[in-house]
C-alpha cells in the first residue's frame, strides 16, 4: 500500500516553508544593515577629492553678515546667493548697481541689502520708510546745484514703501537684509537721482545747453510705479511738475546708458534748463537749492 498524507500534515509543511523563507529574508536584511553601519562608521573617510577652499580676492562679491548667536541662526537659516552664471538666461536676472562708481552685479532682490552694507556707511544717506497710507505721503529731498557734476548720477534719496495686496508666497522679497531692516523685506524700493548734462531742448535743437535731469529708479522687475515729481527752486514760487514712472535698473547683459543718452528717448525724466533756473534763483551760492518732492500715485504689474 502507498503511504498517504493527511491534510494537516501538508498544511504544516507549507507553514514551515513560509517560516523558513521569512527567517532567511530577515537574516539578509539584518546583514545589509550591519554592512551599511560598517561602511558609515568604521570605514576611514578621506576627503582628498573635495575642493580646497581658497580665499577670494574679488571685491565685488556680496558680503553676508553673520548671525549673532546660534539660536538666531536656527530660527533664521542662512540664505545662499546664486552667483552670475555663464548661461544667458541666468544673466538676465542680474542687474547693475546704479550708484556712481559701483560696478557690482547683483540680484534685484538683493540691492537694498547691498546698499545698506556697502553704500550707506560711505554716503551716509539713510533709508527712509514711507508710512501708510503711501498715496498721501510726500517724499522730500534737497539738491545743491553746485554739487552736481557732468554726467555723474547723484543719489538724492532711497525710500521704501509698503506694498499692499500682494501674495506673500509669490511676491519678490528683499533678501540678505541686516537684522534691524528685516521688517522691510516686502517693501518696494525707490531711488531718486539727479544729473547735470548737456542736452538740446525742443525749442533749441541746434544748440546744446546745460540741463538738470531728475528721475526715479527701482530694482523691482515687471512692475510699473507711477509718481508725481515736483521740483521747486529755493525761495521761488515757481515749480516744475511732471508725472513719471520709475525706471527699472539695467540688466548686467547691457551696459548702462549715460544720462545724456536716455533722456533723449525716455519720457520718465524731468529735464530743467540751467538758463531757466538762473532767472529764478538768487546769485548767492548757498541758496542755489532745489527742493524735490515725490508722490507715489500707484503700482501696477506689467
Amino acid at each position: 500500500m502507498e503511504p498517504t498524507c493527511s491534510p494537516h500534515q501538508s498544511t504544516d509543511e507549507a507553514q514551515s516553508t513560509k517560516t523558513l523563507r521569512r527567517r532567511r529574508r530577515q537574516e539578509k536584511r539584518q546583514k545589509r544593515l550591519e554592512d551599511t553601519k560598517l561602511s558609515l562608521f568604521d570605514t576611514p573617510f578621506s576627503n582628498y577629492r573635495l575642493p580646497v577652499s581658497v580665499a577670494s580676492t574679488d571685491l565685488n562679491l556680496v558680503q553676508l553678515s553673520r548671525y549673532d548667536s546660534l539660536a538666531d541662526r536656527d530660527r533664521h537659516p542662512p540664505l545662499y546667493v546664486v552667483p552670475d552664471q555663464k548661461s544667458q538666461w541666468a544673466r538676465l536676472r542680474m542687474v547693475s548697481c546704479p550708484v556712481h562708481g559701483c560696478s557690482c552685479t547683483l540680484d534685484p532682490n538683493g540691492w537694498l541689502a547691498h546698499y545698506l552694507n556697502v553704500h550707506l556707511p560711505r554716503l551716509g544717506m539713510s533709508f527712509v520708510d514711507v508710512p501708510l497710507p503711501t498715496e498721501k505721503q510726500t517724499l522730500r529731498a534737497t539738491c545743491h546745484i553746485d554739487s552736481l557734476e557732468y554726467d555723474v548720477n547723484k543719489l538724492l534719496g532711497v525710500y521704501g514703501y509698503h506694498r499692499l495686496g500682494l501674495n506673500p508666497l509669490n511676491c519678490p522679497r528683499n533678501t540678505l537684509l541686516p537684522r534691524e531692516y528685516r521688517k522691510f523685506s516686502q517693501h518696494g524700493v525707490l531711488m531718486l537721482f539727479a544729473c547735470r548734462t548737456r542736452h538740446s531742448l525742443l525749442w533749441q535743437r541746434k544748440q546744446m545747453d546745460d540741463v538738470i535731469a531728475i528721475w526715479v529708479s527701482t530694482p523691482l522687475q515687471s512692475v510699473s510705479i507711477s509718481l508725481r515729481c515736483v521740483v521747486q527752486p529755493a525761495e521761488s514760487t515757481r515749480y516744475y511738475s511732471k508725472r513719471i514712472k520709475a525706471r527699472p535698473l539695467p540688466t548686467s547683459t547691457m551696459p548702462a546708458s549715460p544720462c545724456r543718452d536716455f533722456i533723449k528717448t525716455d519720457s520718465n525724466v524731468l529735464v530743467i534748463s540751467y538758463q531757466d533756473l538762473w532767472q529764478l534763483m538768487s546769485l548767492n551760492s548757498s541758496q542755489q537749492l532745489l527742493q524735490v518732492e515725490l508722490h507715489v500715485t500707484g503700482e501696477q504689474k506689467i
